[in-house]
């Protein structure tokens, strides 16, 4: 029963893997689940560990380890499909520029190991936010509909949505390091809190319905701003 927190971990590790495989094969839904399943292992390891009295080290740089492989290197390869799928980058220049973006997340996941004052929120995107916010593009850039309409670009417009992907792929890397909070959602104790967090559950709906998966990163993208109208917790989860 006390390893049932590592195995949680490493099944998050497992299906960060098998994202990686979606991807490849175009499968937005292999993706989605994937990514997922991952994150609410990811969610209810730490949970468990403590509810056990098992928390340790060797959990901890587990998870750190199994994170790098599923929001470090699922949205590496996401954004390296969004890069060469959609953009004019060519391979093997976007693998590069997808690698960085692993890179980005490695290094923020071994900050927070080292991390000695953390608390309610986060000081930069954390790196499962940083994965949704590709897969949105990529699953919402990957529709039927989308196509179409990328289909019908012009030379010139091709070359402006790709640098507009660029704009976003330069967010993506920048902000999970970045200074400003961003809102935990674990704790909803606070009035205003569960007030944005109900705000964003309902944002997400109603772009779900206009936008479908691009919902994903529009919320993630609103997070920071959102975060600036509740009030901050005595420490940051760095």
């Amino acid at each position: 029963m006390k390893n049932l927190p590592n195995l949680l971990t490493l099944l998050n590790a497992t299906f960060g893997v098998a994202a990686i495989y979606f991807i490849q094969m175009d499968s937005s839904t292999g993706v989605v689940i994937c990514l997922v399943v991952a994150a609410i292992f990811d969610v209810f390891d730490g949970m468990l560990a403590r509810k056990l009295g098992t928390s340790g080290e060797l959990g901890k740089e587990l998870d750190s380890l199994a994170d790098a492989i599923s929001f470090g290197a699922v949205p590496a390869f996401l954004w390296s499909s969004i890069l060469s799928g959609f953009g004019n980058i060519a391979q093997p220049y976007a693998i590069f520029m997808g690698g960085l973006i692993a890179s980005s997340s490695i290094y923020r996941l071994a900050k927070f190991n080292l991390s000695t004052d953390q608390g309610k929120d986060f000081i930069g995107m954390p790196t499962p936010a940083n994965a949704l916010f590709a897969l949105g593009i990529w699953s919402w850039l990957g529709s039927w509909d989308s196509w179409q309409w990328y289909g019908s670009f012009t030379g010139d417009q091709k070359l402006i949505f790709t640098m507009v992907l660029i704009v976003l792929w330069a967010l993506s890397l920048y902000w999970t390091n970045a200074r400003f909070r961003i809102m935990s959602l674990k704790d909803t104790k606070d009035p205003k809190r569960k007030k944005a967090q109900t705000l964003l559950i309902v944002l997400f709906v109603l772009f779900s319905y206009f936008f479908r998966a691009l919902a994903l990163s529009i919320v993630v993208f609103l997070l920071p701003i959102i975060t600036k109208f509740i009030p901050a917790g005595d420490k940051e989860l760095k």
